[in-house]
């Protein structure tokens, strides 16, 4: 999808109205869309809920975003809601183990249901964006070429919105001020659940799987567009995304567990059998209620749905496609990040027993990782409290580490072994030290307007919190104006941050010269909870299971010695149109790695793996990323920590540099990038 003004139409950009009083109107090429506040104190003006697509909605589900159709009335950034919401049925856990005790599970329900609620809801109708820019920018966009910043949310996938809470998540007000009016602000909905990540054969046949990655690419199509009426710069564009999901279900499975999901959905929705013709027919209530019944039936603590193998825009998982040098290099420098303690809100202490950590193991993988030997290596990896000599006292913390490993701190590292000597490292350890906690600081507006005396004055919020979250965000906007956060730094603030070397080397088992944003401010730590034993145990895990399926792309199999396998067929996997025809493919070789497993007739056809695997990018996602670079090229690419990217150079926007093909529905592939 791309956008551009027709020759004769209105005068496209920024227009201020003759009264004193009036907000300024932005006029695109489908619309005019009026401006909703404007901070006299921190002189920002914010225009909210400006569409960037076309309602998804009837015979547009499961296809990627169309270009909006022409309004002639005057947008005031009233309408705009979230994208439909569903919610993992226990909710997440704050109370740890003590959430399966009566008492416990009472009071967590209490806590696990404040997001429930303040998530509850939304609309099909839901491709809306928001744009923050300095006053400077507004009212003269042709003297400005500020920098970019993208953010998309995080909500495993399932939940969450541009707006999450309003006027706190995600306002970008605070960022704007914190960078002296440097910056511009842009964040953008993206489907959710099923109607943005229903997946497998069905929905490859029949639709597009990922369009929710499609939507979040044409947030920055938009940018690309449009960004020089409202004084940005298109090759300046940050993209601060976080994914928040647990994800311990690596993704990869689409003639099994992911046409499985599309399968539950399409049950629940009356329409078994009968593709996605009469799903797109059904009615809004009954595909929301299906969305929820989805989510219900994934494992506690997991999620359905999220980024996956499709054939095309995503091959294979994101540690192996970096393993394989199947990756973007024109990334300058980024920051990567991950909380202390990112399991905890998502083990809930159901899991007591050996027997029932093995089952839940069976949960997440298909039956042919069992046959594979793939489940008992990685029991092996994290030994039962029965096994003699292991090294956990309960289930609890055994199931911590799983989750930990699986999902969030070795994706961190595998982006930091890519991009070695690019990256600046975080650890956010300030208490709790929870997943996502790291938002509250990014996105405080430190200060709030309080009425008196017939004028707005700014008025410290929570002066300590307050003075921390600017440092803080410093280092954030830093990076998006110059690709280095020392650049404008708090240096000069209480707590000050300090200045923030490049992590050490990236061999060592633990990452030193890392970052920690603690209770008492800012300094150098060694990361332990990222050792390089466990990211390289995961590769070959997630070697292991892409081979054993026969699903590693031609020429990109990453060999494994995890478990031995022996296949005797090879199972086609689509080449991307983009690929030269003249270039030789090297096959698998029958029978050798990357072949599909060949199971014990006791077990064959009772797993739903044998096919097209899907190539899940990263876990499903958790955590945040912030880069400079176009389309969401690193949307579910890097599934957690915090990442922030400047990028240089034309580049050609694809996953894992896998060009997707452009269409009059689908995305420009190739953008111009600079830092």
């Amino acid at each position: 999808m791309s956008f551009s003004g027709a020759s004769g139409g209105p005068t496209l950009g920024i227009k201020f109205d003759k009264r004193d009083d009036a907000l300024p109107t932005l006029t695109l090429p489908y619309g005019t869309y009026q401006a909703t506040k404007y901070d006299s104190n921190s002189d920002v003006y914010t225009f909210q809920n400006i569409r960037f697509a076309a309602p998804p909605t009837g015979s547009l589900r499961w296809m990627p975003p169309a270009s909006p159709t022409e309004n002639d009335t005057l947008q005031d950034g009233s309408y705009g809601p979230s994208c439909v919401q569903a919610f993992p049925s226990k909710g997440l856990n704050f109370v740890g183990p003590g959430a399966e005790s009566s008492i416990g599970s009472d009071l967590n329900q209490f806590l696990g249901g404040i997001p429930a609620s303040v998530l509850n809801g939304g609309d099909e109708d839901c491709l809306f964006l928001d744009l923050v820019a300095p006053g400077k920018a507004v009212r003269s966009p042709s003297g400005e070429s500020l920098p970019v910043v993208v953010w998309i949310y995080g909500g495993a996938y399932l939940f969450g919105s541009k707006e999450q809470v309003p006027d706190i998540f995600y306002d970008g007000g605070g960022l704007v001020d914190q960078s002296e009016g440097s910056i511009i602000y842009v964040a953008g909905n993206y489907r959710l659940g099923a109607y943005g990540w229903l997946a497998g054969t069905t929905v490859e046949q029949q639709g597009t799987p990922n369009v929710g990655l499609l939507d979040q690419r044409a947030v920055f199509q938009w940018v690309q567009d449009y960004a020089h009426l409202f004084g940005g710069d298109k090759s300046q564009v940050s993209a601060w995304v976080i994914m928040q999901s647990p994800a311990f279900e690596i993704m990869f499975d689409r003639r099994g567990k992911l046409q499985d999901s599309y399968e539950i959905f399409a049950n629940s929705a009356g329409c078994s059998g009968q593709g996605l013709e009469c799903l797109r027919n059904a009615d809004a209530s009954t595909i929301s209620s299906a969305n929820q019944a989805l989510q219900n039936s994934a494992p506690d603590g997991g999620f359905a749905l999220g980024p996956s193998a499709d054939g095309k825009l995503i091959r294979q998982l994101a540690a192996l496609e970096y393993a394989s040098g199947n990756f973007w290099k024109g990334i300058d420098s980024l920051i990567i990040s991950h909380v202390a303690d990112e399991a905890k809100v998502f083990v809930d202490g159901h899991i007591s027993t050996d027997v029932e950590f093995s089952s839940f193991l069976s949960s997440i993988f298909p039956n042919y990782t069992t046959a594979a030997g793939i489940n008992t290596a990685i029991e092996a990896r994290y030994p039962g409290t029965s096994v003699p000599g292991s090294n956990y006292t309960t289930e609890t913390d055994r199931v911590k580490d799983f989750v930990r490993d699986s999902s969030f701190t070795t994706n961190t590292r595998f982006m930091t072994e890519a991009y070695a000597g690019k990256t600046y490292n975080m650890q956010y350890s300030v208490t709790p030290g929870w997943h996502a906690t790291d938002l509250i600081p990014l996105f405080l507006n430190t200060y709030i307007d309080l009425d008196a005396l017939n004028q707005t004055l700014p008025i410290p919020l929570l002066p300590i919190i307050g003075s921390y979250a600017y440092a803080y965000q410093s280092y954030f906007t830093s990076h998006a104006r110059t690709g280095d956060p020392n650049s404008y730094a708090a240096l000069v603030n209480l707590p000050p941050a300090i200045s923030w070397a490049k992590v050490g080397s990236t061999s060592a088992e633990y990452y030193t010269d890392v970052l920690d944003a603690g209770d008492l401010g800012f300094s150098y730590t060694t990361d332990m909870q990222n050792p390089k034993s466990a990211a390289d145990f995961w590769v070959q895990v997630q070697a292991a299971v892409t081979n054993a399926g026969g699903y590693a792309p031609p020429g990109a199999v990453v060999q494994q010695g995890l478990v031995a396998l022996t296949g005797k067929a090879v199972v086609p996997v689509e080449v991307p149109e983009e690929a030269d025809p003249e270039e030789p493919v090297d096959p698998v070789e029958e029978g050798g790695e990357g072949a599909p497993l060949e199971l014990d007739p006791d077990t064959e056809g009772e797993d739903d793996g044998g096919g097209l695997g899907e190539a899940g990018v990263g876990t499903g996602g958790a955590g945040e990323v912030v880069g400079t670079l176009a389309l969401g090229v690193v949307v579910g690419m890097v599934v957690l920590g915090l990442v922030v990217a400047t990028l240089a150079l034309e580049v050609v926007v694809g996953t894992f540099a896998a060009e997707v093909e452009a269409s009059e529905a689908e995305i420009t592939a190739e953008l111009p990038l600079g830092s």
